[in-house]
């Protein structure tokens, strides 16, 4: 095989298994049931918050130069490191990673061992994430040769059956906006902070298969897009396959307890085999490369006095930690950790990916600043915590009851940031500019 080839699929796999983690075999199915009918709106939803949004991350950094650093430099110089520390500490150690743990002992190990306890499947999930991210110059080979290919069978085998001899008919749920439901659930994949953690080593690994400048950037592109190409068709699966017993289950039916019957109807004992190698796969793959990000990250924070291998037990321990509460407990107290900061997230991607065309800093600043205090509002009064006179502000926003009440504020802040650093900013900082990089 030609070696670009061999590469693009390699970075293409990788990059789909570091995404397709816990929730994202849990959530599709899910959604695909509360929404019935109405499953092609949700899946259109998803896809943008799954897929589209995630893989513009990894081009946004790109645009950046590589780093995420960069792409949040024209906002504040503290800034990176302030975001990145709660997404990396409030969404990476504390929700994602032991959530896939606490995953794939009750979708995986408990189904074909029931005697098991958590705590064992836990430490010797993070005994095998440890090993594997111990080399971080070798986890996106790894992960996309060794890990990926066993993962994608499993999927397939499991989405295949569920689309072409489907257990049921779609029936009429009671859901109100479908599409709506499914972008914000689609929040707990935590898929765009992962495209966001994850860029800057998939961008490492492809100048360190040697290749540079345009090159390099068509080789970030191909491999986005084999990775989009093999999320849409496993999410499209999963949510058909979830749409398809929503006459079986009721909504409210916990989501791993969905998942299993769903796949036990749709293959058997059969499925819970493929069910427990896929979700065991799709936790590791994604942990692995979320811990490298994360004790990375911190190894420079503190400025290599705690070392690279020190941060990843670090985060292997809280995460066995935290795991052992269990799924359900660790997807409830993590819906306001995303709400607060995914937005913020979200329209950081959409700035970088559009770099080229945002006029000044000022439109970096003003955008991430309003959404960020819309969002912040929004998530203390869905904490029952209300601000007089505010909290009825963020009620009245425009698309404020479909979840997007940080929208219309961007928009605002987006243009009176580029206006008022026009008047004021760029009289202060007349050298701060925003270029388009390139990996060099």
């Amino acid at each position: 095989m030609k070696k670009s080839i061999q590469h693009s699929l390699i970075v293409g796999f990788a990059l789909f298994a570091i995404f397709f983690g816990a929730g994202n075999l849990i959530f599709p199915p899910s959604i695909g049931n509360v929404s019935g009918t109405e499953w092609v709106f949700a899946l259109i939803g998803f896809c943008i918050t799954g897929i589209v949004l995630p893989l513009l991350a990894v081009i946004a950094i790109l645009n950046a130069g590589g780093k995420f650093e960069d792409l949040t430099r024209p906002i504040s110089p503290w800034f990176y490191k302030v975001f990145n520390l709660l997404l990396m500490v409030g969404i990476g150690m504390f929700v994602t990673i032991p959530r896939m743990s606490a995953t794939t002992h009750e979708l995986g190990v408990h189904q074909l061992f029931p005697k098991v306890p958590s705590l064992v499947t836990i430490i010797v999930f993070f005994a095998i994430c440890f090993y594997f991210a111990m080399d971080k110059s070798n986890v996106i080979d790894k992960i996309g040769k060794i890990l990926t290919p066993v993962l994608v069978i499993a999927l397939l085998l499991i989405v295949g059956k569920g689309i072409f001899d489907p257990i049921g008919v779609p029936v009429v749920t009671e859901i109100n906006n479908a599409f709506s439901n499914a972008f914000i659930s689609a929040y707990q994949t935590g898929d765009v902070v992962t495209g966001i953690f994850c860029a800057p080593i998939f961008i490492a690994a492809i100048a360190a298969f040697g290749y540079k400048g345009r090159q390099a950037r068509s080789m970030a592109i191909t491999g986005t897009l084999i990775a989009g190409l093999g999320l849409l068709v496993i999410y499209g699966g999963l949510l058909f396959l979830g749409a398809s017993g929503s006459g079986f289950f009721q909504a409210g039916i916990e989501d791993t307890t969905l998942v299993s019957n769903l796949i036990e109807l749709s293959l058997g004992n059969f499925g819970s085999i493929a069910l427990a190698v896929a979700i065991a796969l799709a936790c590791l793959t994604s942990a692995i490369g979320v811990i490298a990000v994360i004790a990375e990250f911190l190894n420079d924070l503190t400025k290599n006095k705690l070392s690279y291998r020190l941060w990843v037990a670090v985060v292997c321990i809280v995460g066995i930690g935290i795991g052992s509460a269990g799924v359900g407990a660790i997807v409830t107290f993590a819906m306001p950790i995303f709400t607060a900061l995914y937005p913020v997230a979200i329209v950081l991607v959409i700035l970088g990916t559009f770099r080229k065309f945002v006029p000044n800093p000022g439109s970096y600043q003003g955008a991430i600043l309003l959404t960020f205090i819309v969002s912040l509002l929004e998530t203390i009064a869905s904490l029952g915590l209300t601000i007089p006179f505010l909290t009825d502000i963020i009620a009245k926003l425009p698309l404020s009851s479909d979840g997007f009440s940080w929208l219309v504020p961007a928009i605002v802040g987006f243009i009176v940031g580029s206006i008022l650093y026009i008047f004021i900013g760029q009289k202060n900082n007349p050298a701060a500019t925003i270029h388009s990089a390139e990996v060099e």
